[in-house]
C-alpha cells in the first residue's frame, strides 16, 4: 500500500478581510484550503488581484489572517508568538517578486547571506563565511559577489542573492512569489532551471505563485486556480491544462498565448466586469459573467467538488 505524501504546508479556511469604512469589508481571501506535499511544486495562478500574494503573506503571518489556520510541518502558526515565529521561519522562507525591494540597499551580499545563518543556525563567523561561499556557488554566483551591494548587481543576480538568502536558513518549504516576473525574458529560463535543480538537490517543496501559465506548466506538479479570493479549481497540472472544468479556468487558459507559429486558440470570453470584492454576496463569484450560469449559482457559493483523480472544481453545473 502506497504511503500518503507528507504534507509540509496546509491551510484550512484561510481568510483575510480588510475594513473599508463602517461595517463594510473587502474580502481578499475567503476560506482557502490547500495542501503542499514534501518535495512537490504547487502553483497558485490567477489574474492580478485574485489573492495569490495575499495568501502567501497570510500563510507566513507577514499579514495577520482574519480567520482559518496554517500548519507548517504539522505546527499551527496562528497562536505562535514572536519567538515561535522566528524559529518557524527557519523551516519556511520566501523569495519575493522584486529583489530591488526585498534586499536592503545598505547591506552587502555578504551581510544579506550571513544574517539568516547567524539568526537561524547560530553559526560563528568562520562557518558563516564558508557557508556563504557555498551558497553563492549553489545559485550560480562567485565569492567575489559577496562584497557587492545590490545596486552593483544585475536583476538576475539580485534574484539569485534572494534565493541564496532563502536557502541559507535550510528550509524545506520555499514560497516563490512571481520570482521571474521582474526579469528579462533571456534570464527567466536560467532562473527556472536553477529553481528546479535546487529543488531536486535539496528536496524542497515550492509554493509557486505566478500569472504566467507557460511557466506554471513547466514548473508545477499541481495547480490551484484563484479568482476573487477563492480557489475555483485544483488538480494535477497536466489534468487542469488538458481538461479545464471551471469556466474561469477555461477563459484563463484560452487567453494564454500559443508558442507555435500560426496556431490560434479559440477564446472563451467572460462577459461583464469583475465584481467588487467589497461585501460580495453569498453566491458564485462568477455570477453575471459565466456562460453556464444557473439560478442556483446566485443562492450560495459552491464548494470545491471532487471530479475524480484529485481534480476538484467549485462548479456543480459542469459536473451535472
Amino acid at each position: 500500500m502506497r504511503a500518503e505524501p507528507y504534507v509540509v504546508l496546509r491551510t484550512s479556511g484561510l481568510t483575510k478581510l480588510y475594513p473599508v469604512g463602517g461595517s463594510r469589508r473587502l474580502v481578499a481571501l475567503s476560506g482557502v484550503d490547500i495542501d503542499l506535499a514534501e518535495g512537490e511544486t504547487l502553483a497558485l495562478v490567477g489574474e492580478s488581484g485574485s489573492g495569490k500574494s495575499t495568501f502567501a503573506r497570510c500563510a507566513l503571518r507577514l499579514v495577520e489572517p482574519s480567520d482559518g489556520d496554517v500548519l507548517i510541518n504539522g505546527r499551527s502558526i496562528r497562536s505562535l508568538g514572536a519567538l515561535g515565529l522566528a524559529e518557524l521561519y527557519g523551516e519556511v522562507q520566501m523569495v519575493f517578486q522584486d529583489p530591488n525591494a526585498s534586499l536592503n540597499p545598505r547591506m552587502t551580499v555578504r551581510q544579506v547571506v550571513h544574517e539568516p545563518l547567524r539568526l537561524h543556525l547560530r553559526m560563528p563567523f568562520a562557518k558563516r563565511e564558508k557557508r556563504a561561499i557555498e551558497l553563492m556557488e549553489m545559485v550560480g554566483l562567485t565569492p567575489a559577489h559577496l562584497d557587492r551591494y545590490p545596486h552593483e548587481l544585475s536583476g538576475g543576480q539580485r534574484q539569485r542573492v534572494g534565493i541564496a538568502r532563502a536557502l541559507a536558513a535550510e528550509p524545506n518549504i520555499v514560497i516563490l512569489d512571481e520570482p521571474t516576473a521582474s526579469l528579462d525574458v533571456s534570464v527567466r529560463g536560467q532562473m527556472l532551471e536553477l529553481l528546479k535543480r535546487l529543488q531536486a538537490e535539496l528536496k524542497l517543496a515550492y509554493l509557486f505563485i505566478s500569472h504566467d501559465l507557460q511557466v506554471v506548466r513547466h514548473m508545477a506538479d499541481r495547480v490551484a486556480v484563484m479568482y476573487l479570493g477563492g480557489i475555483v479549481e485544483s488538480g494535477r497540472t497536466e489534468d487542469v491544462f488538458a481538461r479545464p472544468l471551471h469556466p474561469y479556468t477555461r477563459a484563463l487558459l484560452s487567453a494564454a498565448p500559443v508558442a507555435r507559429w500560426g496556431v490560434k486558440r479559440q477564446r472563451l470570453r467572460l462577459a461583464g466586469e469583475i465584481p467588487s470584492p467589497i461585501d460580495p454576496p453569498d453566491a458564485c463569484r462568477l455570477v453575471g459573467r459565466c456562460p453556464m450560469q444557473q439560478p442556483a449559482c446566485t443562492t450560495r457559493r459552491p464548494p470545491l467538488i471532487d471530479a475524480g483523480g484529485g481534480h476538484a472544481v467549485a462548479c456543480p453545473v459542469v459536473l451535472a
